[in-house]
């Protein structure tokens, strides 16, 4: 079974202490024998239908279905066919969809 978990920090009201909570995850995965994957983007960055999948955990046509359908906004690129995925909108359709995502508060 995967098991995602995303940790969003933000500069301005996280702590050491809570960014010390994402290394204490970490190591307690690999202490645990399980492998570790990280990502570190802004959430302004835009993903490719491809690399949303992969976050996800879905096929690339998966993903472009939920753009047609709505469920994941997304954007065309101007003259191409090509779209492209604001990070935020795949973290909003992960809480939407139940899967935890810890924030600093």
């Amino acid at each position: 079974m995967r098991t995602v978990t995303t940790f969003r920090l933000d500069p301005a009201s996280c702590t050491s202490h809570q960014a010390a909570l994402v290394t204490e995850e970490i190591e307690r995965l690999l202490s645990e024998g399980k492998r570790v994957t990280v990502h570190i983007a802004g959430e302004k960055e835009l993903l490719s239908p491809q690399q949303t999948a992969a976050w996800l955990g879905f096929s690339r046509q998966h993903v472009v279905r939920l753009i047609g359908y709505g469920e994941l906004p997304a954007e065309k690129l101007p003259h191409s066919g090509y779209w492209k995925i604001p990070l935020a909108s795949v973290l909003a359709f992960q809480e939407r969809r139940g899967r935890p995502t810890f924030a600093c508060s």
